[in-house]
């Protein structure tokens, strides 16, 4: 498989990784064109040259995906110059890196109106999701055409086990009337984001009832409720932007977001 087409493959794929590209070279150097993937743990996939500029090229693609930031480094490869590297080259090169970070996955548990708008977003978005819900006649494909999947059953709990939640999943809660269900199953995995959407009264009933049964304040305190960034939005058009808008700041944190306030 040639390099371009590997990065196409992962970027498909949702994959997090950084692609150094040489733009430009002048005088001696090891290569006047290459590319290279780099991928978190430093492992590499083609080259730029090899040698000491390249494995200083690997140390700053793996800081730029941990940033979350494409950078462009400039290396002097020779020992004599100033702010020269160990090399007797005597050329310089210029290397620019992309970082292609993975997008979130959102689980979208509720096939109603919300989750309708929500997953049109997440087509806008370009972001993989899954559907859940409990109601055959909701959650088809005429319906939501671009889903990664669909998890239909009886038992919402286990069509949202069918999801295969993990690091990467956004859960989004809004089902008709099972959303105790699914919070409890979602705490379960170690997931990215899980949010809910909810009254005051509602969250307090449901967090007391999981707790009851065994989830823990710890637990608990993972779940946005209310869910979606303060904007007063009012439509479910507005509702769904605000939910996608508070997302979009989660996955670029790169860290679960914690409850604010218990919903007015």
């Amino acid at each position: 498989m040639l390099l371009m087409e590997k990065v196409a493959l992962l970027n498909r794929q949702n994959e997090t990784f950084a692609l150094a590209m040489i733009i430009e070279s002048k005088g001696s150097t090891p290569r006047h064109v290459g590319k290279m993937i780099v991928y978190r743990d430093g492992t590499i996939e083609g080259t730029v040259g090899g040698g000491l500029a390249e494995h200083y090229i690997i140390q700053e693609s793996v800081k730029a995906i941990k940033n979350g930031q494409s950078a462009t480094v400039e290396y002097k490869l020779n020992r004599h110059a100033k702010d020269g590297i160990q090399m007797s080259c005597g050329g310089t090169l210029r290397v620019f890196i992309e970082v292609y970070t993975s997008r979130p996955e959102l689980v979208l548990a509720g096939a109603g109106h919300l989750g309708s708008a929500l997953a049109k977003l997440a087509d806008f978005l370009e972001y993989p999701y899954c559907m859940v819900d409990d109601r055959i006649g909701y959650c088809t494909k005429e319906r939501f055409p671009n889903a990664t999947n669909l998890f239909v059953n009886e038992d919402i709990g286990q069509a949202l086990l069918s999801a295969n939640l993990n690091e990467k999943s956004y859960v989004v809660i809004v089902t008709k009337d099972r959303d105790e269900i699914v919070l409890k199953t979602a705490l379960q995995f170690p997931v990215a984001y899980v949010g809910m959407v909810a009254s005051k009264r509602k969250v307090i009933t449901i967090f007391e009832k999981l707790k009851s049964e065994g989830v823990t304040p710890e637990q608990l305190e993972q779940v946005h409720s209310p869910i979606g960034l303060e904007i007063g939005s009012e439509t479910t058009q507005e509702i769904a932007m605000s939910i996608m808008g508070e997302i979009i700041k989660a996955s670029k944190e790169n860290k679960p977001l914690r409850v604010k306030q218990l919903n007015r």
